[in-house]
């Protein structure tokens, strides 16, 4: 038998309250989007009959024109860094070039610099552009930020690979895209799932940009569109609350099954090994 630990039996505390103040929001999400006004005046922090479960269905025939067009700028996101970082993170990796160190750190710094300080530049050049108000805009703002710490990922993961298994791919005649098409990408699968999560998290739930680049309804994203569910004074909330679940639904689908993958290409784009 083991013997009482005060420590463990502190850290089990511990863990136990941080666990619970983590799915209270996610409690009272749930409760809340069944409920009218008055059930959540009167009975707020519990479930109230009869659970209005319209709410949803009213919620969903008004937000689901913005999920589509939350998923195509999230998919664009995701393509165009995955482009962008896996190219450069195989070039950092395996090329010799002047002014090779230089160039990395100063793609890293990109990491050091507050979004909201380049909010305004960005604007400017995008209307410059002619951009303003499309997808191209909220896909490729949210992309330039998070090549950096992208490439970061691939390259240290690039790295890791055998270094006798592509030469002796050279040694056969293929061919640097050969090499990197069919050998180096198909290898670093569990890192470019990594990133590719945390780019999905990133395109779905980014506000700021949108909320500046975009106006009117066509190309809103649902993290916008949200906050214009409307019905009726008593059916509302329950309805904006049915908007939030729905809405997370791909992110919670895209964890659940990613989550191996996940954890995994997360170590090994961490750790050179």
């Amino acid at each position: 038998m083991r013997k009482f630990s005060f420590g463990a039996a502190v850290n089990f505390s511990c863990l136990s309250v941080l666990l619970v103040l983590t799915f209270i929001p996610f409690y009272m999400l749930i409760i809340t989007s069944f409920k009218f006004r008055e059930q959540i005046v009167h009975e707020f922090w519990f479930p109230a009959l009869p659970l209005h479960i319209a709410n949803y269905g009213n919620a969903f025939l008004q937000i689901w024109p913005f999920i589509w067009n939350s998923a195509l700028i999230t998919g664009g996101i995701i393509v165009c860094v995955l482009i962008n970082s896996t190219l450069a993170g195989y070039a950092f990796a395996r090329f010799a070039f002047f002014g090779k160190s230089l160039l990395y750190y100063l793609i890293l710094m990109l990491m050091m610099v507050p979004a909201f300080l380049l909010l305004i530049p960005q604007f400017i050049l995008f209307k410059n552009l002619g951009l303003l108000n499309t997808y191209w805009a909220q896909i490729f703002g949210p992309m330039a930020g998070a090549s950096a710490m992208a490439t970061m990922l691939i390259r240290t993961f690039f790295e890791g690979l055998s270094g006798s298994l592509l030469e002796s791919a050279e040694v056969e005649g293929a061919g640097d895209l050969r090499i990197f098409a069919q050998i180096a990408v198909p290898l670093s699968v569990p890192i470019i799932s990594t990133v590719a999560v945390i780019n999905a998290l990133l395109g779905w739930n980014n506000y700021v940009w949108p909320l500046v680049v975009t106006s009117g309804d066509k190309v809103k994203p649902i993290i916008l569109a949200l906050g214009s569910v409307h019905g009726s004074l008593d059916q509302v909330q329950g309805m904006q609350f049915a908007g939030f679940v729905i809405s997370s639904v791909p992110l919670l689908l895209l964890f659940l099954f990613a989550t191996r993958s996940f954890v995994s290409g997360l170590t090994a784009g961490a750790v050179k090994g």
